[in-house]
């Protein structure tokens, strides 16, 4: 109760601020965001990350009997990132492509030195490489009436492993004196869907009011723009935003020259004093967001997918059973898990800005899932099989949800989003094993939650953020019994309030 209490003091308080903080608009306080459609654009970026990190250190400590300790450990990592992000918007085609690699390497080597008068030695040697990659492609193909064909494609793979190796003057035996595993993982899923409908970003019109609107209080503008020169501006901004450039300060420099020409072209532009520079910058910095949207889509479809991994630990051994008989052995074990799913799915999505500060955001989604999985167990003692355990299981699945919000957006500062969603999964999973057993059981899982964020820019850096969150969540379990024994049913209520408040500065 305490929580709810805290959250709504917050909630009144954040509410006085923005009030005292906000500002009404002058002019265009009657131009309507959804009247806006993108022009065609293709936006593109390639981000390479590079990192390296190394570590030495050397403790030494000197006990009053003679006993000394001395440890020297190093380690570096190095990792290597690559992100390529495109996203093209034309009138018969919407879609985004995302391909990202990651690679990094890990070694360490930790050296022991302890004693009295002779010292003993032990070392612990380990490196470990990992890739990754990941592609996410989405692809609406429109006709002229807005219906469309989607298809799209999720995948990722990971590949890793890791070598230790040991060695010490004194060994306790058994003694392992070098261990390795690796694992891959491959996951992919192809949704392919049909629909009607169309979604388009807005926040380029709402960009637009917010330099026109300054330049007008400043009296850097001849007269007030109609609707018209609004959606023209917006679209020359669209288009203005996404061209290449490889440096941002030439970037910067050709935005504000062009947005500057389209003003004078268009009779706009007014005195030009520092004033006009300056609110034209600060908008294009700082007033770039958040996302907003407008428009309706409908979709219906399958999701064809499949799952499989892979994972190998070995253990080198050696054990004496005296001071001149020593026997060497291996031991290993595989687990492999191979899983595959059809899911058929209906997806509704509304976005509507109600007026340039309100926002409304609703989505709700059906599903159905065929899923099964295979998994086999392996152990090996000197590459001989000495172990196996198979398990299977088919576990189809309903899932509905719902979201609704809404957002308030006073000024580019301010942006505060508050809404509910609630979301329904149900189970019916047949699992087997090799040994004959067979366990089914059917599991409901309900959540509802109920949200409110709000964040206050002071500046680009400084960032005032509060998230209040009140969850709910039951959860029921029947596990079928066998030979005649009654079902074991488990049922559960979880209830959360969370409240985060939190100020954060930014180094860019």
């Amino acid at each position: 109760m305490k929580t709810i209490q805290y959250s709504l003091k917050a909630i009144i308080l954040l509410s006085m601020l923005t009030g005292l903080l906000s500002l009404n608009t002058i002019g265009q306080t009657d131009f309507n965001l959804s009247d806006y459609k993108n022009p065609d654009y293709q936006y593109r970026s390639l981000d390479f990350g590079l990192g390296l990190t190394g570590n030495n250190s050397i403790n030494k400590s000197d006990y009053s009997d003679n006993y000394t300790n001395k440890r020297n450990n190093n380690s570096f990592n190095g990792n290597l990132i690559s992100d390529y992000y495109s996203t093209k918007n034309s009138k018969y085609y919407q879609g985004s492509q995302n391909y990202r690699f990651n690679f990094s390497t890990y070694g360490s080597k930790n050296k022991t030195e302890a004693g009295i008068s002779t010292l003993s030695e032990s070392t612990n040697k380990a490196n470990s490489q990992y890739l990754s990659v990941a592609v996410n492609s989405s692809n609406r193909f429109y006709n002229s009436r807005k219906r469309f064909v989607e298809t799209n494609l999720n995948f990722s793979g990971e590949l890793g492993n890791s070598t230790s190796k040991n060695t010490s003057d004194i060994k306790t035996y058994p003694y392992s004196y070098k261990n390795q595993s690796g694992n891959y993982l491959i996951s992919a899923s192809i949704p392919l869907l049909v629909g009607t409908g169309r979604i388009e970003e807005v926040q380029d019109a709402r960009l637009a009011v917010y330099i026109l609107d300054d330049l007008l209080k400043s009296g850097d503008l001849t007269r007030t723009p109609d609707k018209e020169e609004i959606l023209a501006l917006s679209e020359f901004i669209t288009q203005t935003k996404n061209q290449r450039f490889f440096d941002s300060r030439i970037r910067k420099i050709a935005e504000i020259t062009a947005i500057d020409s389209f003003l004078t072209a268009n009779g706009l532009k007014g005195q030009s004093d520092a004033s006009y520079y300056t609110l034209i910058n600060d908008n294009w910095d700082n007033s770039n967001g958040p996302v907003r949207a407008t428009g309706r889509r409908f979709s219906i479809g399958v999701a064809p997918g499949f799952d499989t991994e892979f994972d190998k630990a070995t253990d080198y051994s050696v054990d004496s059973t005296n001071s001149t008989a020593f026997s060497y052995f291996k031991s290993k074990n595989t687990d492999q898990l191979d899983s595959w799913n059809l899911d058929a799915i209906a997806q509704f999505v509304c976005e509507k800005p109600i007026n340039l500060t309100w926002q409304r955001s609703s989505s709700a989604s059906l599903g159905y899932s065929l899923y099964s999985s295979n998994s086999i167990y392996k152990t090996y003692n000197d590459d001989m099989q000495t172990g196996e355990i198979k398990d299977s299981e088919k576990s189809p699945n309903f899932s509905v949800g719902i979201t609704h919000s809404y957002g308030y957006y006073p000024n580019s500062r301010t942006s505060i989003r508050f809404g509910a969603n609630a979301y329904l999964q149900q189970y019916w999973r047949d699992r087997k094993t090799d040994d004959g057993l067979t366990v089914t059981n059917d599991e409901t899982n309900i959540v509802s939650n109920l949200f409110l964020n709000c964040n206050y820019y002071f500046s680009p850096q400084l960032r005032f953020s509060v998230y209040v969150n009140e969850a709910y969540q039951f959860t029921k379990e029947i596990v079928n019994g066998t030979g005649g024994n009654p079902n074991d049913v488990t049922k559960a209520n979880y209830f959360s309030s969370n409240i985060n408040a939190s100020i954060t500065y930014s180094l860019f």
